[in-house]
């Protein structure tokens, strides 16, 4: 039996990169990390790294990209180790896991206005299901 090849951290870099708008060279400088580089982080999108990055670059990358680190941290653990993460992965995009793993920088009133956005959408969903004519 073949083994699964993850992608999770690259599929991760590549979507966050895109939605930012950001060239590699740009995720360099915001990351502070001189040792971080644009060649590198094109061979994680590419997913032609073989090594479990360390804990100082993934850091580093985070910041670059604007993400928390537990997001980047559990990405790369099921790309280069096989960890499943035991929160399920709610949109292929990764950006539900990127609200998610930012509701502790919310105060209590950003957590009240995005559970009322979330039950909206919620609503609008159910009439969808219920009458897809609509």
């Amino acid at each position: 039996m073949a083994k699964e090849t993850r992608d999770d951290l690259s599929r991760l870099v590549k979507a966050q990169r895109a939605e930012l708008g950001m060239s590699l060279s740009q995720v360099v400088e915001a990351s502070g990390d001189p040792d971080l580089n644009g060649s590198w982080i094109n061979r994680l999108e590419l997913g032609q790294l073989k090594e479990v990055p360390k804990r100082q670059r993934l850091e580093a990358l985070a910041r670059g990209l604007r993400l928390p680190f537990q997001l980047v941290a559990r990405a790369a653990a099921a790309q280069f180790m096989g960890v499943e993460s035991a929160e399920p992965e709610w949109s292929s995009d990764g950006s539900v896991q990127i609200v998610v793993a930012r509701m502790n920088e919310l105060d209590a009133e950003g957590r009240r206005e995005l559970a009322e956005v979330a039950e909206i959408f919620a609503r609008r969903f159910a009439r969808e299901l219920a009458d897809p004519q609509e």
